[in-house]
């Protein structure tokens, strides 16, 4: 569907608005800053104790759903992830998935990407990232990040960081005594010559039960480029849904039940064009016992289903032989089931208090994947088979005076079956923070944390023959059912600053710098064998094989800061990012490390903050540090955002991306990113109190 909404038309909006924003911001009265301890208050910290963000010992980030929504108003989460200290992104046009890299480390769960503590494991093997995920930014509240391998409370494998998406609730929608509310919301984008629409309808009983339902239904088009070209297949269209229900049975008692829903269609491809319809559903289970006078139990237990799968149906071929056949079709899925129980039991012993968490963690990966074509590989780059991982932890946080003191200990196991082949293993993770407050503005600590990563399906049990392209002759895949798990000990250091009333009264300051540096013991990575007649040779096929094989060490190091200040009348933030790594052995780059990256933001509020204009800066480093397929040149983009409350229930927003219109290339993405994109949106919102 095309919608008639010109550039032109939206700039001249977007340069009306802004002006007069300007304008009335010079009269605006005093006002109060943003709460920045209050929005960054995180459920997902390396602890799992509820800690501010800001005042966590670790790299935690959160950036909430008003952010999300106003700021950015994209419809990848990527534009959200991409700005946040140590967190890079890696995406295809011609794929809405996105996968996550942090402080240089990704793909096959290296980052363990949740969506309200459900893991998100879809991996499919191609011209790809190996381990994406799915979600509608409409349908998220707020996102917690921990950088590094100190959250390994969240399960296994994450050796570069978690990321939990947490997902709307009837808290989103409904406002003050209101018990019945709901939100419509239109979006046009000039670039893409598409857009969306979202609904939102919640309902509260009490204190005892509410639900809230949304959908999403967007059509975009293929986008263009900084020069004005289109990029091919960049188009989708999106349907997704949510519902979700919270009873409370008694004081303490939170039963929560939720269905998160994306089916998303597109086309795939260039030579080979595929037809795709992925979707991503997400099942979930809750209970939560919490009592503030309760010192013993602070219980959290969750059960999980989590299903992702993509169908294709060839319909362009290339024009080469060998080629699989117009109309073939072929399927990936993941399914996983997984299960989270903690609790905190806080005690006082002498002068120190102790947080006492322990728990257990389990999934089940189950991968199916069919490609009945005999030029079809792709059963064999994702084979299928299954996969259980599982552990158990303990960690007590003591806080005595101005010292702080976090000790934890996790066991890891895992089994895995597939193609004929099988491994399994275990290992004890420890962890060690000490962290120390002399004045009140200022924390200074240090960690050390290890982490375990297990071998996954593909990288174990991939076989089969990749087909001649172009002229260019066949190669094998090759399983490897003796690779290591690998094993992060990660060094890691940094102070968190708090200042208040610093240029005028109920003013903010919140920033954190930190240093890191991870040694990945039997690092697992692709390695070119050469073929060879030789009997018992591991590869026997010319010309040369590819295998997954544990390089001895990699080591990745690096340095971040994240900065806030928030005036009520005005704010800014930065956010910047340094990253390095290489192979211990060989001492050759790693290719997935990120380039550096600093982004600023900027603006003000006005009109009793009914009105919020400002500008994001992204300034981005060249890489060449990695192979040179993979550099790419530096480049700075400037995004414009505002928004404004017409009236109670009306809220109109205007955001310009890549005001230039500048061409780039971001790093690990295999097209150039959008040029100008002006984005217009209508929110209306009603609610109300039914007897």
């Amino acid at each position: 569907m095309t919608y008639g909404v010109s550039r032109t038309a939206l700039l001249a909006s977007a340069s009306a608005l802004l002006m007069t924003q300007a304008a009335v911001a010079q009269d605006a009265a005093p006002q109060n800053a943003v709460e920045l301890d209050t929005i960054l208050v995180s459920s997902t910290t390396s602890t799992r104790t509820g800690q501010v963000a800001t005042d966590s010992l670790s790299g935690s980030t959160v950036v909430t759903g008003d952010i999300i929504k106003d700021e950015f108003a994209s419809n990848r989460i990527s534009d959200v992830l991409d700005t946040m200290p140590g967190v890079w992104t890696d995406e295809n046009a011609d794929d809405p998935a996105t996968a996550i890299n942090i402080r240089g480390l990704q793909d096959f769960g290296r980052v363990n990407v949740m969506i309200d503590g459900a893991r998100q494991n879809f991996q499919r093997t191609g011209h790809n990232a190996n381990g994406m995920f799915y979600v509608d930014p409409e349908m998220i509240r707020a996102i917690d990040v921990t950088r590094g391998p100190t959250s390994t409370i969240y399960g296994s494998g994450a050796i570069g960081g978690v990321v939990d998406f947490r997902t709307l609730t009837a808290d989103d929608v409904l406002r003050g005594d209101e018990n019945v509310a709901g939100r419509l919301k239109g979006r046009l984008e000039s670039n893409s010559s598409g857009g969306n629409g979202h609904a939102e309808a919640a309902a509260r009983v009490g204190n005892a039960f509410d639900v809230i339902a949304a959908g999403t239904w967007g059509d975009w088009g293929a986008y263009t480029d900084g020069h004005g070209d289109e990029i091919p297949n960049s188009g989708y269209d999106l349907k997704s849904g949510l519902f979700k229900a919270r009873v409370r049975p008694a004081y303490g008692h939170e039963i929560t039940a939720s269905a998160l829903l994306y089916n998303a269609t597109y086309d795939q491809g260039t030579a080979t064009v595929y037809d795709t319809d992925t979707w991503a559903d997400t099942y979930r289970l809750n209970y939560r016992y919490q009592r503030p006078e309760d010192r013993i139990f602070d219980l959290s237990a969750q059960v999980y289903y989590t299903s992702t799968k993509t169908d294709q149906t060839i319909t362009a071929v290339p024009n080469y032989f060998p080629r699989p056949s117009l109309g073939s079709t072929r399927t990936f899925e993941i399914e996983t089931t997984g299960v989270d129980v903690f609790n905190t039991s806080r005690v006082a012993l002498g002068a120190t208090e102790h947080a006492l968490t322990y728990g257990f963690d389990a999934f089940r990966d189950q991968v199916s994947t069919s490609d009945p074509d005999p030029f079809g590989s792709g059963d064999e780059f994702t084979p299928p088979g299954k996969r259980n991982v599982y552990g158990g932890y303990l960690q007590d946080q003591m806080t005595v005076g101005m010292l702080d003191v976090i000790a934890a200990l996790r066991y890891d196991g895992y089994d895995l079956d597939g193609q004929g082949t099988s491994s399994s293993g275990e290992h004890l993770s420890p962890r060690i923070t000490v962290g120390i407050t002399p004045v009140d503005w200022i924390t200074i600590f240090g960690t050390y944390a290890e982490a375990y990563r297990a071998p996954s399906l593909t990288e174990t049990t991939w076989t089969g023959t990749h087909p001649p392209v172009g002229g260019a002759p066949p190669f094998e895949f090759l399983p490897n059912a003796n690779l290591d798990p690998e094993t992060a000990h990660n060094v890691e250091g940094g102070i968190n600053f708090r200042f208040d009333d610093v240029v005028q009264s109920g003013d903010r300051f919140r920033a954190r710098v930190m240093g890191y540096y991870n040694q990945v013991d039997d690092y697992i990575g692709t390695v070119v064998l050469p073929f060879s007649f030789r009997p018992g040779a591991v590869c026997s096929s010319p010309p040369f094989c590819y295998q997954y094989q544990n390089i001895s060490q990699a080591n990745l190091w690096g340095f971040e800061a994240g900065m806030d200040y928030d005036a009520g009348r005005w704010f800014a933030g930065l956010s910047g990012t340094i990253a390095r790594g290489v192979d211990a052995e060989t001492g050759d780059n790693l290719d997935t490390i990120p380039p550096d990256r600093l982004t600023l933001t900027g603006g003000f509020r006005a009109l009793q903050q009914h009105l919020t204009a400002g500008g994001r800066l992204n300034l981005v480093a060249a890489q060449e540090k990695v192979s040179a397929d993979l550099q790419t040149d530096a480049y700075a983009t400037l995004d414009l955002f505002a928004s404004y409350e017409v009236k109670d229930g009306v809220s109109v927003g205007l955001n310009i991306d890549n005001v230039f219109d500048t061409y780039y290339e971001p790093f690990l993405d295999a097209e150039a990113a959008p040029g100008l994109n002006a984005k217009l949106t209508l929110d209306l919102r009603l609610g109300g109190k039914l007897n």
